[in-house]
């Protein structure tokens, strides 16, 4: 029996303390607090600079936040670019299978 009025007599101590605090806001129904935007740009400006920011490659994506990779076109034919396979080959400059660094040769 004391018990169970002890258990009675401290939640009733909590329930008038929360009580007596006033009324708090319940939840998550007021956060964040609205508030009013207003823009003063047109869509077809944001629409715009949308596209502007996408060719220029700033409009990041996925969960990383990274900015799309961007594109270049090269200069060197596939034929200069085998020439440079082949001598850095010959040099020892490219790493391979399961260990990646090759250490300085020189």
């Amino acid at each position: 029996m004391k018990t169970l009025f002890s258990a009675l007599l401290l939640s009733m101590t909590f329930a008038g303390s929360a009580y007596a605090a006033g009324p708090a806001p319940s939840g998550e129904l007021d956060y964040p607090p609205a508030t009013v935007s207003t823009s003063s740009l047109t869509r077809a400006q944001v629409v715009e600079e949308l596209r502007v920011a996408r060719a220029n490659g700033q409009v990041t994506f996925g969960e990383l936040d990274q900015p799309a990779a961007q594109t270049h076109g090269t200069a060197l034919t596939r034929e200069q670019v085998r020439a440079e396979t082949a001598q850095a080959r010959a040099n020892g400059d490219i790493a391979f299978g399961e260990l990646d660094y090759q250490g300085n040769r020189s």
